[in-house]
C-alpha cells in the first residue's frame, strides 16, 4: 500500500484547487472523486460564475478574493488560456428593502477597491438594457466579471497531474480514519494511507464529515438561459455581470457567452434536498418565474418568453452563509472545507492554497471560517 503525503477526499472545485497547490509544492498527493472530474452533480455546473471584489457578504472576504484574483491570473498564464473575463459587474440598489449594493459599497471603501457609484440616469445611459426607476442607484466594479468553470478546473487538474498528483475518478470514498500515525482512506477499490487528509466533500459533507455535525443545508438551485429579442445588446462587450434584488429575489446574471441565452438565476430561496434525492428536472413554473423576474429588471419586451436551456445545481449552505474551513478538532492532520453557500467559486484557488497551508504548514484557521463560530452562536442563544 503506497503512502502519500496528502490525500484529498472530493475532487470537485475546492479539492481541485488544493490539488493544484499541492502539485506546485511537489507533494505526493492522491485525490478521490466519486464522479468524473468535472460533473454536473454538485455545485459547479452551469458554465460560468461571478467574480466581484466589492463584497457585500462581508468586508473580511475582500483580501481573499483579491488574492484569488491574482491566482486566477497565474492559472491563465500557466495554462495559456483565458478563464477570467473582466466584463465588469454592476450591483443595483433597488430601494425595495435590501442593502446588498450598499454593503458592497462599504466593503469596497474599507479596502480601497474601485467601485463607481452611479445614479439611475447614469446606469440607464451606460446600460440601456435595464428598465429601472429613478430612485435606483448602484455600484460598478470594472475589474469584476465572470469565470469559466470547466476550463478553470480542467487547467488546475492538468497542472496538478503534470506535477505528479494522482486524481482517481469514479472512486467514491467509503470511509476514512485518522490517528497520530497518519490517515487511512477506504474505497471500493482499496485502502490508502497518507500523512495528512484534506476533505472537500461539497454537498456530501454530512456523510464525509458526519462526526462534526456541520450545520449545512443542501439546497436545490436552478439556472436559466433566456432567449432575448436582440442578443447583440447582451454580448460581453456591451453588457456586464449584474445583481439586483427585491424581497424574495436576488437576481443575478451574465452577458450572453458560450451558449445562446441570457443566463439568469435567483440566489435567494431554494428547496432543501440531498444529493441523492434532488429533483434534477427544471419545471415549467420555474421557467415562468425566471422569465417574470428578468422582465422586472429589463422589461418583458426584451424577451421572447422562451427558456433556451436550464440546469440544476446544489448549494451547501451554512446558517450565516459563510464558509467552514478548519482543522478537525480531534485530528490535527485532517483539514476540511465545506459550506460554500453558493458564493464560493470566485475564491477557489485561494481556498485551495489555504487548505494546503493548514494541512502542511501548521497555519492557523481564519476566524472568519472557523467551525467554532457555530458553537459560539448556539451558546449566545
Amino acid at each position: 500500500m503506497d503512502r502519500y503525503s496528502v490525500i484529498i477526499i472530493g475532487g470537485g472545485t475546492m479539492g481541485t484547487a488544493a490539488a493544484w497547490e499541492l502539485g506546485k509544492r511537489g507533494e505526493g498527493a492522491l485525490v478521490f472523486e466519486q464522479f468524473a472530474h468535472v460533473h454536473a452533480n454538485g455545485a459547479h455546473s452551469g458554465q460560468t460564475r461571478v467574480i466581484r471584489h466589492a463584497y457585500a457578504e462581508g468586508a473580511d472576504y475582500v483580501p481573499l478574493v483579491l488574492h484569488a484574483d491574482e491566482l486566477w491570473e497565474e492559472l491563465e498564464a500557466e495554462a495559456g488560456i483565458k478563464v477570467l473575463h473582466r466584463v465588469g459587474a454592476v450591483e443595483l440598489a433597488t430601494g425595495l428593502g435590501s442593502d446588498h449594493a450598499q454593503r458592497a459599497r462599504a466593503s469596497a471603501a474599507l479596502h480601497n477597491v474601485p467601485f463607481e457609484w452611479l445614479n439611475a440616469d447614469e446606469i440607464r445611459k451606460r446600460w440601456p438594457q435595464f428598465r429601472i426607476g429613478d430612485d435606483w442607484e448602484g455600484g460598478y466594479g470594472k475589474r469584476s466579471g465572470f469565470l469559466e468553470v470547466e476550463p478553470a478546473l480542467r487547467a488546475m487538474a492538468a497542472s496538478a497531474r503534470g506535477r505528479g498528483v494522482e486524481i482517481r475518478e469514479h472512486e467514491p470514498v467509503l470511509s476514512w480514519e485518522a490517528d497520530g500515525e497518519g490517515v487511512r482512506v477506504k474505497t471500493a477499490q482499496g485502502s490508502y494511507s497518507a500523512d495528512r487528509l484534506i476533505v472537500t466533500p461539497g454537498s456530501w459533507a454530512s456523510r464525509m464529515l458526519a462526526d462534526l455535525g456541520l450545520p449545512i443545508t443542501v439546497l436545490r438551485k436552478t439556472l436559466f438561459w433566456l432567449e432575448v429579442n436582440d442578443p447583440s445588446r447582451y454580448n460581453p462587450a456591451r453588457f456586464p455581470v449584474f445583481i439586483a434584488d427585491r424581497p424574495g429575489l436576488e437576481l443575478y446574471g451574465f452577458p450572453i457567452f458560450g451558449q445562446p441565452g441570457l443566463k439568469c438565476a435567483n440566489h435567494a430561496g431554494g428547496t432543501p434536498t440531498t444529493p441523492e434525492t434532488v429533483d434534477r428536472v427544471v419545471h415549467l413554473e420555474e421557467d415562468q418565474e425566471m422569465v417574470e423576474a428578468a422582465g422586472w429588471l429589463f422589461g418583458p419586451e426584451q424577451f421572447t418568453g422562451r427558456v433556451l436551456s436550464s440546469a440544476v445545481c446544489l448549494y451547501a449552505k451554512t446558517p450565516d452563509q459563510g464558509f467552514v474551513i478548519d482543522r478537525h478538532p480531534e485530528h490535527s492532520n485532517v483539514v476540511f472545507g465545506a459550506g460554500f453557500s453558493g458564493h464560493g467559486f470566485k475564491f477557489t484557488p485561494a481556498i485551495g492554497e489555504h487548505l494546503v497551508k493548514l494541512a502542511l504548514d501548521g497555519a492557523e484557521p481564519l476566524p472568519l471560517f472557523s467551525l467554532n463560530r457555530f458553537a459560539a452562536a448556539g451558546a449566545a442563544h
